[in-house]
């Protein structure tokens, strides 16, 4: 009997993680002819019996011979015994780390967990019964509290693996040793989300607690957590990539329940997809399991609509920062955009297998799918997937939104979608169906145009005044494809596309204003500056005038005729930039000007600045070097450096201002033909 029970506490380990302590909000004491042990004894019962342990204290668990004969019959020590000794030890522990001090002493020369609480209770039992049946039933009543409270967190104690899968490579020695010493069942305890310790390990990314749990207990791989996810998806939800790479190459689809199928397996491919640098696994498993390209989840999500609202994948709506395009200039394609360029080759890949497997539907089921799809990719400028849709599927087309009768080239001018604008270059006559349509509100493409960005495609643009200019060329570009007596139709509000345009723009119009004032303003009072120093500088030449002839005392050097030329040509150029910012703050700011004057006036405003700061400069250098530096040398370098700062601090703060406006105002634009591929 004690032998038979001995054996079912095989796995002491499981017990000796819990620290009974933890679980106790105080500790056993006697004070005042009252004590709280009834609370405590209900505690310590919750813990032992969680524990399976029971069987010690109440005499059921007898403790088995200490030696026992072998096959020569002599006496040794029993296998049995050591192991119960040792659970006692363990429970004897937790009692007397749960006593005051003073009870301590009581009991600590007992040997078993038994003896020390039988004594307890003699110790104590006396003072329950004296008690009046009101405090019994208050006591009763905070007991079940506690009971209820605590059993709570003895059961979360139990998922001691959970705690140590969560830690990460801190616990994995820890994991390593407890792991083999549990039963499978234990193994494959679930926590209060129903996920097993393989699914925590799945979400953090603890790879090697994966290989020791998988390789205890492989079925580990196929157990689902109450929101019906595997660890395969557990991991993608997460964005684990080294760890779902793992899961898949270990997890089987012809087990009882495949994770690549169905539901569970829809599910695995829209987390992948969500998790963008994902897309290379996103695509092994369309061309591996292609059923999974033509589902949808109940909320109507499908992978190819998933991988459409991935504009950073793409990367057609990618705009590099000035530093990054002049450093890819001189380096090529930096690390990153090799990244990126990589990434969208495989994005565009997994696009045409979606595509090519929705195509096997049938036409309305194959509807349902691209629509969606295609009037999010228009919105969000993603022209790759609007032309793979409309080359697997050419109808498509023709199809407007439900809501407000818009075609796809609609929806790309509300939205400014340029990308998807400029398949228009690439069509076939059929392009002038769309240059006189008109939606439920009786807008034409040119109304559309006339409406304000959403202000996520403003705020791509540097400055109000910018802003302005890129709503004009979006006007004015749509103006030149629509048919001519469109330009001047009204909508069902009784509005021309000039009237919306003007309507809409109204607060832009002044923000711009605004900006464009506050910028010359700024840069008059450095230019007026520099054209007053570099007046006074060309009256009192360096080094003074011969006092016979009247002429410069360095006019023969030609450090004096480099300052002469660079002060010249600060003066004048700092002139010319004051005149260009006066004229700017004059202007009489109508819409047009945004479009070609007003960033005229501010590319040759902040250009002869730029050039006034940097001859100032020379100027100052020669000046120094005609006074100083030609007995002392050194003077010239700290000199020169220090001279250097204007120059450096305008081109990091303005100079990128400068390129915006001259590529915005002069550049090739943002609206012409993409490339040479048919679109319809």
């Amino acid at each position: 009997m004690a032998s038979s029970s001995v054996q079912q506490q095989q796995h002491p380990p499981l017990a000796s993680v819990i620290n009974a302590v933890h679980f106790l909000p105080t500790k056993l004491s006697f004070k005042d002819e009252s004590s709280n042990y009834p609370a405590w004894k209900q505690q310590m019962l919750c813990i032992i019996q969680s524990q399976g342990l029971l069987g010690f204290i109440d005499g059921t668990n007898l403790p088995p011979p200490e030696t026992v004969a072998d096959a020569t019959t002599a006496a040794i020590r029993n296998p049995d015994y050591n192991i119960w000794r040792t659970i006692d030890v363990l429970l004897k522990g937790w009692i007397l780390c749960s006593l005051n001090d003073d009870i301590v002493n009581n009991v600590l020369e007992l040997k078993t967990s038994r003896e020390v609480w039988l004594e307890l209770e003699n110790m104590f039992e006396h003072l329950s019964k004296e008690s009046s049946t009101e405090e019994e039933t208050e006591d009763e009543a905070e007991v079940q509290d506690l009971k209820d409270h605590y059993l709570l967190l003895y059961r979360a104690a139990l998922q001691a693996l959970h705690i140590a899968v969560g830690a990460g490579r801190r616990a994995i020695g820890f994991v390593k040793k407890l792991v083999p010493l549990m039963p499978k069942d234990s193994i494959a305890a679930k926590d209060a989300n129903g996920s097993t310790a393989l699914v925590l390990a799945a979400a953090v990314g603890n790879i090697e607690a994966a290989v020791i749990l998988v390789n205890r207990m492989p079925s580990l791989l196929y157990i689902q957590n109450k929101f019906g996810e595997f660890p395969l998806q557990t991991a993608a939800l997460y964005a684990q990539r080294d760890m779902l790479k793992y899961l898949i190459s270990v997890t089987k689809d012809d087990f009882g329940q495949n994770p690549y199928a169905g539901s569970a397996g829809h599910r695995l491919l829209l987390h992948v997809i969500d998790a963008e640098f994902l897309v290379d696994i996103a695509l092994d498993l369309v061309e591996t399991y292609p059923a999974l390209a033509k589902l949808k989840t109940p909320d109507n999500d499908s992978a190819l609509e998933k991988i459409t609202t991935k504009k950073s994948v793409f990367g057609s709506e990618r705009r590099f920062n000035f530093w990054e395009r002049f450093i890819s200039l001189f380096s090529g394609a930096t690390k990153s955009t090799k990244g990126t360029s990589l990434l969208k080759q495989q994005a565009l890949k997994l696009v045409k297998c979606l595509c090519k497997e929705i195509s096997s539907l049938s036409c309305m089921e194959a509807k349902g799918i691209y629509y969606d799809a295609m009037m999010l990719a228009a919105a969000l400028g993603i022209h790759e997937v609007v032309e793979e849709i409309i080359e697997t599927h050419p109808t498509m087309i023709y199809h407007v939104t439900s809501d407000s009768d818009q075609y796809i080239f609609h929806v790309a001018v509300e939205n400014r979608s340029e990308h998807v604008y400029n398949l228009i270059y690439q069509m076939s006559d059929h392009k002038h169906f769309y240059s006189d349509l008109i939606d439920v509100n009786g807008n034409n493409l040119l109304h559309l145009a006339g409406k304000l960005a959403p202000s996520h495609k403003l705020n791509e643009i540097s400055g109000a005044a910018l802003q302005m200019q890129r709503e004009i060329q979006w006007y004015k570009e749509v103006e030149k494809f629509v048919h001519p007596h469109t330009r001047e139709r009204l909508n069902n509000d009784g509005k021309s596309p000039k009237m919306v345009f003007t309507e809409e723009h109204k607060i832009l119009k002044k923000e711009g204003e605004k900006w464009m004032k506050g910028t010359a303003n700024s840069c008059t009072i450095a230019a007026a500056l520099i054209a007053t120093v570099m007046f006074g500088a060309a009256i009192t030449v360096p080094g003074g005038n011969d006092n016979s002839k009247g002429f410069p005392m360095f006019s023969g050097s030609s450090a004096f005729i480099i300052f002469a030329i660079s002060d010249a040509v600060s003066l004048f150029t700092s002139a010319t930039s004051l005149l260009m910012f006066l004229a700017i703050l004059t202007s009489r700011y109508a819409e047009e000007d945004f479009l070609y004057a007003l960033p005229k006036r501010l590319i040759i405003g902040l250009g002869t600045l730029f050039l006034s700061i940097s001859s100032m400069r020379v100027a100052f250098s020669a000046t120094v070097y005609l006074v100083s530096a030609r007995k002392e040398a050194w003077v010239l370098i700290p000199s020169g450096v220090l001279a250097c700062l204007p120059v450096a601090s305008f081109v990091l703060l303005q100079f990128p201002l400068f390129l915006d406006l001259v590529y915005s105002t002069y550049g090739p634009g943002i609206f012409g033909k993409q490339s040479n591929r048919p679109f319809y």
